[in-house]
């Protein structure tokens, strides 16, 4: 697996390399040769206890620990990188939400631009494009800020890095995902409304076009794929903007 490569060979930092989302990237971007060397930095350092399939991969990393609002610890962190890549994420209140899911992530950008890093990659949301349904959710309704931090991550990133970035914009994520000793298959949920939001022809055009629903029922990703289009995509000259459909591809 390890002789995928096409050039780079450069170092990359993963954002939130610990999460779900983030030790599926790690496991990308360790299987695709592309780097030479890939780490990460989070603030509860590597997990614990990771799946099977991705022990070996995390195993090759070096997890660095810190606070991202922590301006040292984030600028030790990003120096020297060629890319930087966000998984930085997190549910709550929508104060909380919009800070992680966004400022967080902000941070980064404007730290990477000032030491130089070439390319940004950020894991955003289905709901963060023109006229979404997410963004005109009132501030009072629940996930106002993931939706608005997000989208305030990407124009931030679109404005730091116009021919560098690499936006990848799923729905609900699905896999197998490990709490503690417990196995969530995400999968079991996530496959088949996958497969009616988009494989039932006249069935899927009616789902999708109920405002909201129809695109996050439209939208669910296999987390695999979420590590290996952002990976893959850091290759490309320009800057690219991957939805659902294009995510599913790889």
């Amino acid at each position: 697996m390890a002789q995928a490569s096409n050039t780079i060979k450069k170092s990359l930092l993963v954002l939130g390399g610990n999460g779900y989302v983030g030790q599926n990237v790690i496991h990308a971007a360790v299987q695709s040769n592309l780097f030479s060397e890939v780490r990460s930095f989070n603030r509860s350092g590597a997990p614990t206890s990771p799946q099977q399939h991705l022990a070996d991969s995390l195993a090759q990393v070096e997890f660095l620990t810190g606070d991202i609002f922590d301006n040292a610890a984030r600028e030790d962190a990003i120096d020297g990188h060629y890319a930087v890549v966000s998984c930085i994420g997190a549910f709550g209140s929508n104060d909380f939400m919009k800070k992680i899911c966004g400022d967080a992530t902000i941070e980064a950008i404007q730290t990477s631009k000032l030491k130089g890093v070439q390319k940004f990659g950020f894991v955003s949301s289905a709901q963060v494009y023109e006229g979404s349904a997410g963004l005109k959710l009132p501030p009072s309704m629940p996930m106002h800020g993931y939706f608005q931090g997000k989208y305030n991550a990407e124009q931030r990133l679109l404005e730091s890095y116009p021919d560098g970035h690499v936006i990848v914009r799923p729905g609900f994520i699905y896999g197998t995902r490990k709490l503690g000793s417990v196995q969530l298959p995400l999968h079991l949920v996530g496959a088949p409304i996958n497969f009616v939001g988009n494989h039932l022809g006249p069935i899927s055009s009616l789902i999708q076009s109920v405002p909201f629903v129809g695109k996050e029922l439209s939208s669910m990703v296999p987390v695999d794929s979420v590590g290996r289009s952002m990976i893959d995509s850091l290759k490309e000259e320009k800057g690219v903007i991957l939805e659902a459909a294009d995510i599913r591809k790889f």
